[in-house]
């Protein structure tokens, strides 16, 4: 299920990232090696006993597996794990790879999914050239304050979540880190493949072509609907969509039968 922005949903924040930020090289080495049919008990003894994750000890393995990995990419379903191993497979660009990693973890951490698309998007659109501790810090304090946070967080708490979700940022390209402690933000354009497979994964997953150029995890990106419609209509035909407009209405032709043929056309 994708994460909606529903006004009507109280969304609760956790220090969940504090457990990993974007882990993306030790996400790639978990789904070369992921099984879809190997029992998540099963998958964390032999992470542990093939060394997957370098010397991590066996709770830290663990803590991995179970509270990382698992939530991100096998629950409910492992469709994004299924996704990202066929991305890997691929051979496209790593950035392909990285974009969608982003997409699966913010959507199962509301705190990175707002804070993305509410604080760094404008920032950046703004012209902001740096990025530091300080507007998660107050993004943090406001959350308390309208019941996003069960409990207030100490200040030495808060700091060490609000570098964890700058870290992620900067893990996936949105920020740049010149020298310890300053980011700097970067102008980051999505992907083209990475757009395609968005779409057809929103598509996949029931969203409607009325409703999938202003489905919220474009915000992820800082794109507009009028963006979204332009970077499909550009990808093409020949890589798997075609883009009807008539006024105010979008359709959208899928000229492949699955997201796993997508990905394949795609690295053609």
């Amino acid at each position: 299920m994708t994460m909606t922005m529903d006004k009507e949903v109280q969304r609760k924040y956790s220090t969940a990232i504090s457990k990993g930020a974007g882990m993306i090289e030790e996400t790639r080495r978990l789904l070369e090696q992921w099984r879809p049919d190997e029992p998540l008990d099963d998958f964390t003894r032999r992470v542990q006993a093939e060394g997957l994750l370098g010397n991590s000890t066996a709770y830290r393995t663990r803590d991995v597996v179970r509270r990382v990995f698992a939530p991100r990419f096998l629950r409910p379903s492992d469709k994004p794990a299924r996704i990202l191993q066929r991305v890997l497979a691929s051979g496209l660009p790593g950035r392909v790879f990285t974009e969608l990693l982003f997409v699966f973890a913010a959507r199962q951490d509301p705190l990175v999914y707002d804070f993305t698309i509410r604080e760094y998007w404008p920032a950046a659109r703004r012209g902001r050239p740096v990025m530091d501790t300080d507007p998660m810090l107050s993004f943090l304090s406001e959350a308390h304050y309208d019941g996003r946070l069960d409990n207030q967080w100490s200040e030495k708490v808060s700091v060490r979540i609000a570098r964890c979700v700058l870290g992620l940022l900067r893990d996936v390209g949105f920020l740049r880190e010149v020298v310890r402690g300053r980011r700097e933000i970067v102008n980051y354009r999505m992907s083209d493949e990475g757009a395609a497979i968005l779409a057809r994964e929103l598509n996949e997953a029931g969203v409607t072509d009325s409703s999938l150029c202003n489905h919220p995890d474009w915000g992820l990106f800082g794109m507009t609907p009028s963006e979204v419609v332009e970077r499909l209509d550009a990808i093409g035909e020949h890589r798997g969509v075609i883009v009807q407009r008539a006024g105010s209405v979008v359709h959208f032709t899928w000229v492949v039968k699955s997201i796993e043929e997508l990905i394949d056309v795609l690295a053609r």
